[in-house]
């Protein structure tokens, strides 16, 4: 019998993914933790290894679909015995990708597509089957179609984008429904339709992953904010100092961040309550592992990858691990086990310039620090005396289901004084 494959779960709070793409054709075989398929959910887009060695014998959940965790997305043959089938050559006829060889199980592969046909797949490359089929379903001429693609490739997004500028058909004429004892089903909402000034943008699934998690998460949690000022001047001089000599030593680079979430993980060892997550039955769980969540923004959007047990570092080793993580989701290189388990999130918007911002919890943590930017202003220190200090605004969101302002503010107060406390002369290892 096959072997199901599941949607997996990117994320603690993720409860649905999006097939952005299969990397494997029914048929092909695939070794085991091979990339089997492209995963989109809000927080991450990432290739997801085959779980089991064998012949992908069948596609249960197509390009663009979106289904609940746990969902049988293919089933993989794994009966002993079975080759591996070669690659089909660019010649090779797409219509061989079927099945039919593989109910054989004789490892047989598809006759090599006469020359006449080469233009045909030419042309099928040019144009992504989900394009394809968009096209078909609302009656579209492909080749009105500019493709944003590599090489003028045809997607989806240009078919959607191209249906939202068209437009709209004329009303027709009004006819009164006949009478019936069950109300209407309401109607459906008619596309957006631009004018001459305007734009249209067609959201990417992260995109629109990640709109549905924010607006879930406002109504899931009473979102309640406090923020803190930190003196970090101290910090600031240091790392002027010796930034460079620290890049050059060590082959990575280091911030403020790693400073804020050495500080963050002895606020959360102090207020565990911090560390935690409510449950639909109405229970507390305390998280004993401080997994931290660093939020890293691409040009696809926001993703959160984690580190593990990050109280266990140095500030060294912090830097290293945010630099890792930074690369690997910049190069979408992530990985399932890096967007899982957080506990906590550090979101450093200060690298934008903002000196205040309010963060959208990341459920289902029971909060989320945001550190601004460290801006030079004169401020009273002691004596009543005015100096210019590198000053920044820590703003925290927290579940009010969770804990109250006198544990909010016990945090930050604890955050604060770790990082007013260090001195001139910094051991970052």
């Amino acid at each position: 019998m096959p072997t199901p494959v599941k949607m997996p779960r990117l994320g603690e709070s993720v409860a649905e993914g999006t097939i952005g793409g299969w990397l494997k054709k029914e048929g092909d075989w695939v070794e085991r933790d091979e990339s089997l398929a492209e995963i989109i959910t809000d927080k991450i887009t990432a290739e997801f290894p085959s779980p089991v060695e064998g012949r992908l014998v069948k596609i249960l959940v197509q390009a663009d679909e979106t289904v609940p965790v746990g969902t049988d997305i293919a089933l993989i043959e794994v009966e002993a015995g079975i080759e591996a089938t070669p690659e089909p050559t660019a010649d090779s006829a797409p219509e061989a990708l079927n099945t039919s060889s593989v109910s054989a199980g004789n490892g047989s592969t598809a006759a090599p597509a006469p020359a006449h046909r080469r233009e045909r797949e030419e042309e099928r490359q040019r144009i992504s089957p989900l394009a394809r089929r968009l096209a078909r379903e609302h009656d579209l001429d492909l080749n009105a179609i500019p493709g944003t693609g590599a090489g003028g490739r045809v997607r989806k997004e240009d078919i959607l984008a191209y249906i939202a500028r068209r437009p709209a058909a004329p009303t027709p004429a009004f006819v009164p429904p006949a009478p019936s004892p069950a109300p209407a089903a309401p109607a459906p909402v008619a596309p957006y339709v631009s004018g001459a000034d305007e734009e249209i943008l067609v959201p990417n699934r992260m995109r629109l992953a990640i709109a549905e998690h924010m607006v879930r998460s406002v109504h899931t949690s009473p979102h309640a904010t406090a923020v803190v000022e930190v003196d970090m001047t101290n910090i600031a001089k240091w790392l002027e100092k010796h930034k460079e000599e620290f890049r050059q030593r060590n082959g990575y680079s280091i911030s403020f961040v790693p400073f804020v979430v050495k500080a963050v993980c002895a606020g959360l060892r102090q207020f565990p309550l911090l560390n935690s997550s409510w449950t639909s039955d109405n229970r507390i769980v305390i998280k004993k592992r401080i997994n931290m969540g660093i939020a890293i923004a691409t040009d696809e959007g926001l993703v959160v990858p984690t580190i593990y047990d990050a109280d266990q570092y140095t500030l060294a080793g912090l830097a290293r691990q945010i630099a890792t993580l930074a690369q690997k989701a910049r190069t979408n290189k992530l990985t399932l086990q890096d967007m899982q388990n957080s506990t906590f999130v550090v979101n450093n918007t200060g690298t934008f310039g903002t000196i205040i911002s309010v963060p959208i919890i990341n459920q289902p943590h029971a909060g989320i620090l945001s550190m601004n930017a460290v801006v030079k202003r004169p401020v009273v220190i002691e004596d009543d005396a005015i100096a210019v200090r590198s000053m920044m605004y820590l703003c925290l969101s927290f579940d009010h289901r969770i804990l109250d302002g006198a544990g909010s503010g016990g945090f930050l107060k604890a955050v604060r004084e770790s990082l007013e406390g260090y001195g001139r002369e910094i051991d970052v290892y």
